[in-house]
């Protein structure tokens, strides 16, 4: 008979054994899925990247890239890759022109930066009009064998920024120095922050459609190359960009917008605000008149952004079609009997709500207290703040909401180069 002690020397080396092995296996195959999930990511991270360049690359180096080619390069990088990073630099590229002080005395003069509902209005029109630019095609047509119905959108809020623009007397200079920062700063900010950089074809894609933004805004002496454009910024900003009490007010009256939802306690706002400084090019710094920051924030900042941008590049998988980052819907909104309805909402809002829809449900509204409670914003949605939507026709100062609406769809008739009809003439 075999004894107890001896089934048990028999046993316990096996079970040992078997200890042993099931962490191994377990730690293995962590890693190994853990492996597999990062060569996913990378297989996935450049697909659209790759794919676009397949497509353009050629015509690049023929030097035949058309304004609408350009459109739907940079939507890669603008709304998939790095629309936050991106969309940020454009707010960057407004602020720094506030460093020139014939910009701010305007832009003061206007009177649309000094009260919370002026400057939200403001920022929120800004960011629509440019998004639509943007986002919405150039040519009307949203096939490339241009068949369908056309979308005037984007010729639509050109036109109308062109009336906003001509009741002052902006230079060509400015015009030309701002229209150069919308082309170099993503290129800038994607380098120094982003998960990569923007390639040669993408760099001179940004060229190549805000160059024809520029000639249908009237902009004239445009340079004739990228780096020309880059010396011409340069000699602006070191012949016009001083320091002028103006320009730090102004740049104060945005920053108190965006730093809306930082509370006060312990200085925190004050320690964003002096991050937000670390941001700015040293000439555009002493022309707002803003202090140096100390060596440790600009530290802490570049840390936090290259941890953001590692883990964008290596850990996460890109976003899917349908979930693009962009501040205006791309699809037509239609009415209930499946008419387009002109009518739109953006996809982000200000702190003053502006164009937001009233919630229909006590969840809905419940929310919108909440985030007013939390400093998200400031007023839940409502008619006073056009909780109906905006007409493209009818974005910018509240008093000029129903001026020149007939003379701007004109106007974005003879840039598209075609009339303007259906839903958007009614």
């Amino acid at each position: 008979m075999i004894s107890f002690s001896q089934v048990l020397d028999a046993t316990v080396p096996h079970v040992s054994n078997v200890l042993q092995v099931k962490p191994i296996t377990l730690t293995t195959g962590i890693a190994a899925l853990f492996i597999g999930y990062l060569s996913f990511v990378q297989l996935l991270r450049f697909k659209r990247y790759r794919e676009v360049h397949k497509k353009y690359q050629h015509k690049y180096e023929a030097g035949k890239l058309t304004p609408e080619d350009a459109q739907k390069i940079m939507r890669v990088s603008a709304m998939y890759d790095m629309p936050r990073l991106l969309g940020y630099s454009l707010a960057f590229a407004l602020f720094k022109t506030y460093g020139i002080p014939s910009i701010s005395k305007l832009l003061a003069a206007t009177k649309q930066l000094k009260g919370s509902e002026t400057i939200s209005r403001r920022y929120a029109d800004t960011e629509i009009l440019i998004s639509t630019w943007v986002g919405c095609p150039i040519s009307g047509y949203a096939t490339e064998d241009r068949t369908g119905e056309i979308d005037p959108r984007a010729m639509i809020a050109l036109a109308r920024v062109n009336y906003l623009h001509s009741r002052y007397n902006i230079s060509n200079d400015d015009f030309l120095y701002t229209l150069i920062l919308f082309i170099v700063e993503p290129m800038v900010w994607a380098r120094k922050y982003g998960w990569r950089t923007l390639s040669p074809l993408e760099e001179h894609a940004y060229y190549i459609f805000w160059v024809e933004i520029g000639k249908r805004m009237g902009i004239r002496d445009i340079p004739e190359s990228l780096e020309s454009m880059k010396l011409w910024s340069r000699a602006y900003e070191k012949q016009y960009m001083v320091a002028n009490p103006i320009n730090s007010a102004v740049a104060g009256y945005t920053m108190g917008e965006l730093l809306y939802s930082v509370p006060n306690a312990f200085g925190l706002r004050r320690w964003v605000e002096n991050l937000s400084t670390c941001l700015l090019d040293e000439p555009v710094r002493i022309a707002m008149m803003k202090p140096a920051q100390p060596w440790y924030n600009h530290l802490f900042l570049r840390s936090v952004l290259y941890s953001i941008s590692f883990v964008q590049r290596w850990l996460m998988l890109p976003r899917s079609d349908s979930n693009h980052r962009h501040p205006v819907l791309l699809d037509f909104l239609k009415n209930p009997d499946g008419t387009i309805n002109p009518r739109m909402h953006p996809t982000k809002y200000t702190v003053l709500p502006w164009y937001k829809p009233e919630p229909s449900t006590i969840l809905g509204r419940a929310w919108d207290r909440f985030l007013v409670l939390m400093k998200i914003h400031s007023h839940v949605p409502s008619k006073s703040l056009r909780s109906e939507g905006y007409r493209l026709e009818e974005v910018g100062p509240i008093k000029l909401e129903t001026v020149a609406r007939e003379e701007v769809l004109k106007a974005a008739a003879v840039l598209q180069g075609c009339p303007i009809t259906g839903a958007f003439t009614q």
